[in-house]
């Protein structure tokens, strides 16, 4: 494969990309980025300088003609020692094209490259054309700090990529009540329950309300997780997490979460604020 230098990317970060091809999209007439194309034949491999932050941009060809939500699956493969599936639902661009191909909506995901020296695989694992574009930028995430709710069914410690997090469970009958004052921004993590004899793909809502009046109501594809598990309830199997966001207006707020439009019951929930 060709190694490509990318000395001006990442402000030095990035040392080296490993890609069978690169490719140049249009996003506007007056616009285009470049992208690495990787398919399962021809994995993306990169080689990142620490400590630093990489934010890593995707997007797959579009089926011709094809509407709704599409999914796509990557495996992150770390300096050959770690291994994380990496999962988007996306929809099609109305702008970004290559060529005469109509492309998806973009989606990210954050590395924290320690320091030193770092190799991460990019392998495509599923994708509807067999195909996904990626992009890379030096560039840190926004910081968010975790509220706890007012009231919940019950705390669920959640492992994720070694870390115990905290997320609350919303049920029909027992909504999750978030006291927030405004004005803030508001994010809302969520992943469905899933039974241990389910294993079937799910449609979920979360519904925000306050005062009996909708706020969000924001609806997700749901599969199981197969990074993630509950510490304290080995009975539940989390699903693919979903994050939408809340404008919070100046004031005091209280909020009612609840979950609905599946045939599974509950709903573990993650609530952050974004800090000023």
């Amino acid at each position: 494969m060709t190694g490509i230098i990318l000395a001006a990317l990442l402000c030095g970060q990035i040392s080296s990309v490993k890609s069978a091809s690169e490719v140049t999209i249009k996003i506007q007439t007056s616009q285009a980025e470049s992208y690495h194309l990787v398919t399962k034949a021809q994995p993306l491999t990169v080689t990142a300088q620490g400590p630093t932050w990489l934010r890593v941009y995707t997007r797959i060809p579009w089926p011709a003609e094809d509407k709704g939500v599409k999914g796509y699956k990557l495996i992150m493969q770390e300096n050959d020692v770690k291994e994380k599936f990496v999962t988007f639902e996306t929809e099609r661009s109305k702008v970004a094209r290559l060529g005469s191909t109509r492309l998806s909506k973009w989606r990210s995901f954050y590395i924290n490259v320690p320091p030193g020296e770092n190799m991460y695989r990019f392998i495509l694992w599923t994708a509807p054309a067999d195909s996904v574009l990626l992009k890379f930028a030096y560039e840190s995430p926004a910081q968010w700090s975790d509220i706890v709710p007012a009231e919940y069914g019950e705390k669920l410690q959640a492992v994720e990529d070694e870390k115990i997090i905290n997320y609350y469970e919303t049920t029909r009958s027992k909504p999750i009540m978030l006291e927030i004052t405004g004005p803030q921004k508001l994010k809302i993590i969520s992943r469905l329950a899933y039974a241990m004899d389910m294993n079937n793909e799910q449609v979920y809502s979360i519904v925000v309300k306050e005062n009996s009046r909708i706020v969000k109501n924001s609806t997700f594809r749901a599969y199981r997780s197969e990074t993630t598990s509950y510490q304290n309830r080995p009975d539940v199997v989390p699903s693919n997490p979903h994050s939408f966001y809340v404008n919070v207006k100046k004031g005091k707020h209280r909020f009612e979460i609840t979950v609905g439009g599946s045939g599974t019951e509950s709903a573990g929930l993650r609530c952050l604020v974004k800090q000023k």
